[in-house]
């Protein structure tokens, strides 16, 4: 009876240690997986731009990227109202229609999408559903999906940033003095 006692418990401690083998290999790999997003965000240094970022948020390489849409990408949708915005083109080009060979961890694609009021013109009240699909080396990763988004921006601030109103401080400064120095040139 105990020789079956034994057996029986080494049987259950590999089932077990096999398990937990299995579940460590999958946490390990997971930490080095790829994750790619698609957001919409506010342009820093152009405050009225939005942009879709395309960004690796994992920890791995994201190779052959591709995106599939709910329904086409306006390009350039550009006008601060709906009023004053005209109808945008669909977007036939670039990384989102054509892919990314690939991203490393952090890395991303900035794309000037349009601005408030071109984009809500282009796509009423419901936003755009993107598929993100891309692998690992030579796996096909789980796709990830996002929602392009934009009635969230409906008055949210789009302050210049710090650096951007140090530049544009600097760039008044220098066109002061330039005009100083030419006028002391012009009464000699």
């Amino acid at each position: 009876m105990s020789d079956w006692i034994i057996t029986f418990a080494t049987l259950v401690l590999a089932v077990l240690t096999g398990i937990y083998v299995w579940l460590t290999r999958r946490i390990l790999n997971a930490q080095s997986d790829p994750r790619v997003i698609i957001t919409v965000v506010h342009d820093e240094d152009r405050t009225s731009m939005l942009q879709l970022v395309v960004k690796n948020i994992g920890t791995g390489i994201a190779y052959d990227i591709r995106f599939e849409f709910s329904r086409p990408l306006p390009a350039e949708a550009f006008g601060l109202s709906e009023e004053e915005a005209k109808q945008p083109e669909e977007m036939t080009d670039g990384p989102l229609i054509d892919g990314i060979p690939a991203l490393g961890p952090g890395e991303c694609r900035k794309i000037d999408w349009g601005q408030y009021g071109g984009l809500k013109k282009a796509l009423g009240d419901s936003p755009i559903v993107a598929t993100c699909r891309f692998k690992k080396q030579e796996k096909e990763m789980k796709p990830i999906i996002c929602q392009l988004d934009v009635e969230s921006f409906k008055g949210t601030s789009a302050a210049k940033s710090k650096p951007t109103q140090t530049v544009d401080a600097l760039e008044k400064i220098s066109k002061s003095l330039n005009r100083i120095a030419t006028s002391l040139q012009t009464e000699d």
